[in-house]
């Protein structure tokens, strides 16, 4: 049971990683965002994530539904930026795409890294050492041994 949780974490996060990536290089030619009723807005454009939030009694029109791509112009966001609007409240938040990527990608290359270095001594389940132990099952958590004809 262990080993298909971590088998699923694993291909959910390299999935998700490469919709990422994806993301980021779509992101730096086009813009698409959500508007969201009442107060805010999550956009994407120029490799960044942008949320932005109106305040309940801003004079700002807020309309509900997806933009229209637009082409977008260079520079890609590279770091993390935000304001706060004062005179009509609210404000935005950027994070760029990067972040998310390795934020995603670092767990993911650990977990197809450790399931690679398996040595074949080793408990497929617990990872407990075997090595001189004559069971048919692991003596830690009843898991079957590996074959070592």
């Amino acid at each position: 049971m262990r080993s298909r949780l971590r088998s699923a974490i694993k291909w959910s996060c390299t999935l998700l990683t490469v919709l990422l990536l994806v993301l980021w290089v779509w992101s730096a030619w086009w813009y698409a965002g959500i508007k969201l009723l009442p107060t805010g807005s999550i956009d994407v454009s120029a490799g960044g994530v942008c949320i932005g939030w109106y305040e309940p009694w801003s004079i700002v029109p807020v309309d509900s539904g997806w933009m229209t791509p637009d082409r977008h112009s260079w520079p890609l966001e590279w770091w993390f930026h935000g304001e706060r609007d004062t005179l009509l409240g609210g404000g935005y938040f950027v994070i760029p795409i990067w972040a998310l990527v390795v934020l995603f990608a670092t767990p993911t290359s650990w977990l197809w890294d450790q399931d690679r270095r398996r040595q074949p001594d080793l408990c497929a389940n617990c990872g407990y050492d075997l090595r001189g132990a004559a069971h048919e099952m692991c003596p830690e958590c009843g898991g079957e041994a590996p074959n070592r004809a």
